[in-house]
């Protein structure tokens, strides 16, 4: 089984299960946090975060990272795209973006309730998140101020 997890997309991606509390693109109420509602730990092959941790409370990204880990198979692998805080803390500084886009990138765009940004990460902290999970990271990099980073459960 193959996950995609985001918040508010525009698509729904073919070949996974699509869940997404806004969107509602497989007909799921489904809470991102926790999916033990929708599949059995050790089942997917992948999952996909896109977008989605900076939604959370610090305590529940953590406990939901936890939570998507607990659902990989052995050999699985899990790929999380977020903004990265210091990249685009980086790019304010040197005046790359403005305020208006910092605070949006930083805070949400507000444009309806679920709009707001509650936590923030780095590449390097979420790299070591997973890897104090037991996973193996196996790329890591920055897109623009996005973070990407794919990690596999021996």
């Amino acid at each position: 089984m193959k996950i995609r997890i985001t918040v508010g997309a525009k698509e729904k991606l073919n070949g996974y299960l699509n869940v997404d509390p806004i969107s509602k693109f497989d007909d799921l109420s489904v809470d991102i946090r926790n999916l033990d509602d929708v599949v059995s730990d050790a089942e997917c092959t992948e999952i996909i975060s896109e977008g989605v941790i900076d939604f959370l409370s610090r305590e529940d990204f953590v406990l939901s990272i936890n939570n998507w880990v607990k659902k990989m198979r052995h050999g699985g692998k899990i790929i999380i795209i977020s903004i990265d805080a210091l990249e685009t803390a980086k790019s304010l500084f040197r005046n790359k973006i403005n305020i208006e886009t910092f605070n949006n990138l930083i805070h949400g765009g507000f444009s309806a309730g679920w709009d707001v940004f509650l936590s923030h990460t780095t590449l390097e902290e979420l790299s070591g998140l997973l890897e104090s999970l037991g996973l193996t990271i196996t790329k890591k990099r920055i897109n623009g101020l996005n973070l990407i980073v794919e990690a596999k459960r021996p």
